[in-house]
This record gives structure tokens, sequence and C-alpha cells, in this order.
């Protein structure tokens, strides 16, 4: 843990001066585990490593140095550059990745994303791990392109059953950012078990929602050169950080081991490679099963069928809290092996050693009163034994344990057959002012030869407006709805050049909430307001099959494209702008309880708002 707390001095040089800044933690119950001030004569790489490579794609083309980093007034300076390099013309950036995993708690960065020219993306991110197979989420605190004043705080979740391979983006929102009066970017996100809040300078941003993705992950601070068109007449330039700081508090009753439960693989990783897991073994015995398993679809199995064998799975978690915990696991084992525990080690005390009997049943057995003292902890499933012989694991969890001693109600798992394919703003509203705030959606929402839409809107003013819409630029597929000054609300199907209209007519008012439900199924669209059928039209010549655009909520003129996990000027990928419907405002009000469904869903079977 770095012990070099910034104290606010002033900088005697003239880069720039940096006033004493104060973290932000939104509740007092949070402690600093980890912090780097970026104070040393070079990088701690100890703490970090280098990004380096190319970065390449639709629109991206950049080249990752190590000699793009490095520390210089108390802070971490990536330089932005093009330069010749074995005889090509490079655009150069860079950045450091934690050797570091974390978990649930507050990060916070203070920065000053280069701005001056086109063509740079500077990151404050979470995502993969600094072990094999740890891809579980990507948390963006925020991604900036340069000269674009807007900030993406973004949640996508690597992990869902085929033919999904990867949860359509839960949270893709841009927001408006500034600098504050010095000069910096105060950003920070806080990742719980209830999903993540994202803050702009203090200030509460959005918020992606999602229950208990357990995830310790590393942390990334890049600036990424060649996205978009670049301005070679602002190079050089640089990307600035002042500090990283990680905090963490207690989640009574709430599982802290990744993948405890086996669920993350589903069907695209390996069945002999739990996600978040390390194996060492002397003989092929680790499979993860998808029949008979204690709690939701999956759990371990270890064993070997023709030599006997010696397998250790385990885990490290690392800036937990100093505190007391559990564990608890689901069991059965069969008899005659020569070891077989679940053991919790690195601790700062002694190993605790949870030894596992016969048992053909699903049995749970528990350590309680584990003692962590070091900020970290070792758990590992070891077994010892001869060819036949198995130990099988489902529902593993370290927790600290709450003051009843019962743990928080289970939860369901994620059924993505018969759920919508994306939803948000199920437990509070979000709020459009009517500035360039909006949400992107992935490019299979609302796709194929059907789909349902079901939202509840509150405008603030009767205006053209559209509150969500999936469309390309041409082409006759694609849909949005969008409100009319007159108090129409029209479900579009087809592009934004060539599309038909269906209208229910005078259906919404300012200041007024209005639960909106559109379907349309093979030609056929309908429009439902407050659960009551309003119009239905048969014989469109459009659909929505187009799978070429990303989805817009809040503001969907076509003034910034997705391209990957990245946000480009629409300019800068194809030349040309087009607006969605004309002389279309901002959306102003309120968008709540919104689902997409891949498929038409009768109005009795909607889930209902949670």
């Amino acid at each position: 843990m770095r012990t070099a707390f910034f104290l606010g001095l002033t900088i005697m040089t003239l880069t720039f001066v940096v006033q004493a800044v104060k973290s932000q933690p939104p509740s007092k119950e949070y402690q600093l585990l980890y912090e780097d001030n970026f104070a040393a004569t070079k990088i701690n790489e100890s703490d970090w490593n280098y990004r380096l490579g190319p970065r390449t794609g639709v629109g991206i083309d950049g080249l990752n140095l190590k000699e793009n980093v490095y520390l210089a007034d108390s802070a971490l300076h990536i330089a932005i550059k093009q330069e010749m390099i074995k005889g090509k013309l490079e655009n150069t950036g860079g950045g450091i990745i934690s050797k570091h995993q974390f978990g649930y708690g507050y990060y916070e960065t203070l920065s000053k994303p280069f701005m001056a020219g086109r063509g740079i993306h500077s990151a404050f991110w979470q995502a993969g791990g600094s072990v094999p197979n740890n891809r579980i989420f990507e948390i963006d605190s925020y991604e900036i392109d340069s000269k674009s004043p807007m900030g993406c705080n973004n949640l996508y979740v690597h992990n869902a059953p085929l033919p999904f391979k990867e949860v359509p983006w839960p949270c893709r929102a841009n927001v408006p950012f500034s600098f504050r009066e010095d000069g910096w970017f105060l950003d920070a996100y806080e990742y719980t078990p209830e999903g993540v809040v994202f803050y702009d300078n203090g200030k509460v941003v959005a918020k992606a929602e999602w229950n208990e993705l357990t995830a310790a992950q590393v942390v990334w601070l890049t600036a990424l050169n060649g996205v978009g068109k670049v301005d070679a007449d602002k190079l050089p330039g640089e990307t600035v950080f002042k500090y990283f700081r990680y905090y963490a508090k207690p989640y009574p009753g709430i599982n802290l081991l990744p993948n405890g439960n086996f669920e993350y693989n589903y069907d695209n990783v390996s069945a002999n490679q739990p996600i978040a897991w390390q194996i060492k073994e002397t003989e092929p015995s680790v499979l993860i099963k998808n029949t008979d398993a204690k709690k939701d679809r999956y759990f371990l199995r270890i064993s070997n069928n023709s030599k006997k064998f010696e397998t250790t799975l385990y885990q490290n978690l690392e800036y937990i809290l100093n505190d007391t915990y559990d564990l608890s696991a689901w069991i059965r084992c069969s008899a005659g092996q020569k070891i077989a525990e679940i053991v919790v080690s690195d601790i700062g005390g002694k190993n605790e050693i949870l030894s596992l009997p016969v048992s053909t049943q699903w049995t749970k057995f528990s350590l309680t009163g584990i003692k962590v003292e070091n900020h970290q902890a070792t758990i590992s499933v070891y077994l010892k034994a001869d060819k036949d012989q198995w130990l099988e694991v489902d529902d593993l969890q370290f927790y600290k344990p709450t003051a009843s001693g019962k743990r928080k109600s289970e939860l369901k798992p994620t059924v993505f057959t018969g759920e919508p394919m994306w939803q948000i703003a199920q437990k509070e509203p979000i709020e459009f002012t009517g500035d360039d705030k909006f949400y992107f959606f992935s490019r299979n929402v609302g796709f194929g030869d059907a789909m349902t839409l079901d939202l509840t809107i509150k405008p603030t003013i009767m205006a053209n407006m559209s509150p969500i819409a999936r469309m390309p630029l041409d082409g006759k597929s694609g849909w949005a709805i969008q409100l009319l000054e007159n108090g129409d609300i029209a479900f579009s199907i087809g592009s934004i050049s060539d599309h038909q209209n269906v209208v229910a007519s005078k259906v919404y008012q300012a200041g007024k909430e209005v639960k909106v439900t559109c379907t349309f199924n093979r030609g056929e669209a309908c429009i439902y307001v407050n659960n009551q059928l309003v119009i239905k039209k048969s014989d469109i010549k459009y659909d929505t099959k187009d799978g070429t655009a990303a989805g817009r909520m809040g503001t969907v003129g076509a003034g910034y494209q997705a391209v990957g996990e990245v946000t480009v000027k629409s300019e800068e990928v194809n030349g040309t702008e087009k607006s969605l419907a004309g002389k279309t405002k901002n959306y102003r009000g309120s968008i709540s309880n919104l689902k997409v469904f891949n498929s038409v869903v009768k109005m009795n079977e909607l889930p209902q708002r949670k």
C-alpha cells in the first residue's frame, strides 16, 4: 500500500498548481485502503504494469508505449504524440494498469484529460484481472474524447449464456462534464452490491443497476491516441492523473468472493477453468457442471477417473477490510480422500481450515470468526485423492456476518430467456434536462422480427422530442418513439431517412406520468397507453432487424456514435450528420421502468416495477 499521502503542497514549478484536495467518499463508513499520489521519481512497478502495444479497430489506430508514461511534479503524465517508429507515423499514447485487484468500494481520481484537439481518448476504468481468466465486467468511471466535453460512465458485463455471450450494455451514460475552478476534474465511482454510482466533481451523474455482480479486478489509467480524426497540430500533449484512491466499507451479509457459485462461465468459457479462480493440479480434475446444482445452475466438481491427483482451486482477495468474516459452502464429498478441505490463508494470523467429511447429499458447512488482519485473504479448495474419488462444491461464500446472524435474502439468478434484453431506471427515474446527456444501448436490443418496448415517461414540456430510438441513418429497418408537440406519440419503424409512423393521438401532457408500450410483430405495430390499446396498424413494410446502429435514450440526434466501447463524434466515423426527426429538441423529463424485449410480450405478462 502506498503511504505517501497528498498534503496539498504547492508544486514549485511553472507546469501547474494544485490546490489542497479532499477525497469525497459518499459515506463515513469508507476507509482508505490504497492510495498512489505519484510523488516518486518513477512508476512503482510493484503496483503497476504499463499498457503496451497497438489499439486498433473501426475508427481507432493507436500505439501505447512505456516511454510515454512518467512521473513529474507529483503526478502521473501520459504523453500523446505523433512520431515515426520503424518508418511508420504512429499515434502514440499509453497508461498504467494496477497489479492489484479491487472489489466493492469507492474509487477516485483527480485528473486533467487532454482536451486541446481531437483524437485522444482518456479513461479511468476497471476491467479484467492481474491473474488469467478474470474478465467479469468493465466499469468506466470516465471515458473522455478530447475536445468533447462529454464523459462516458459505463458498466459492461462480459459473462452471459449463449447465444448472447455478453450482456447488452447495462449502462452507457454520456454526460456533459466540466473542470473545477482549479482546472482539475474530480471523478469517482462507487461499486456496490446494488450496482454502480458515478460521480463528477462530487455530484451523482449516473447509476447502473445490477445486483451482486461480484468481482475483484484491476484499475486502468490510460490515454489512447488515434481515436477518430487526430488533430496532429495540437500534439504533443498529455493527460495527467494527480492520484488514485480506493476506499472500502463493510457489507454485512454480502459475499465478497467472485464466482463462488460457479455461475459466471455459462457456456462461453471452458468448463475446466472457472472464471476468477486459479488452479494448481497434478492431473486434469476441475469441471464446472450444469446438472443437479444446489443453487442456480452450475457447481464445481473435482475428480479424475483414471489417476490419483492433487488439486488446489484458489482466489486471493486484496484490499478488504480488517474484520471478522464467515465462510460457508454446500458440499458433496465421496469417501476415502486423503485430504478434502477449504482453507482461508494469508490473513495475518494462522490459517483457518474446514475439513470436509463424506457427504453424498448436498450439505452446508461453515467456518466462523475468521479474523483478517492484513487486508487480504486467500480462499482455497484443496483435494488430494485417488482416482474415482470426488468433491463437489456450490455457493461458496466469504462474508462479514450480520448483527442478527442472518444472511441477506437470497437473490434469484438472472434468467435471460423471457426477461428484457435491456432494462434501466427500475429503482428510480432518470432525469433529462434538455442538455446533451444520453444513454447508448446495444445493437441487439429491440432487434429482429418482433420486439416490445415498455417505459414510463414524464415530459416536462410539450415538444418534438424522441426519448428513445435505435435507428440507422438509412435503410428500412430500425425503431424510435417520438413525442410531438401536440401531445401525439409516434412509434416509428425504419431508418432516420425512411420510416413509417404509427401515431397515438393526444396521449401525453407536460408534467404528467404516462406508461407507453409499443410492440412490433412481423409487420404489425401497436401502441398501448397506460396498458390500454390505442392504435394497431398492419402491413408495415419496414422492420426492426437493423443490427448496425446502437440505440440512444434521452438525446437521440446523431452527434455521437458507439465504436466498440468508445464514443466518437459521428462525422469522424462516417463524415455525415443527420437528425432523427428534423428540428427535434433534446428530451426534457424523466424516463423510468424501461424494458426492451426481442419478442412480443402480452400486457399481462410484462414484469412489474420492482
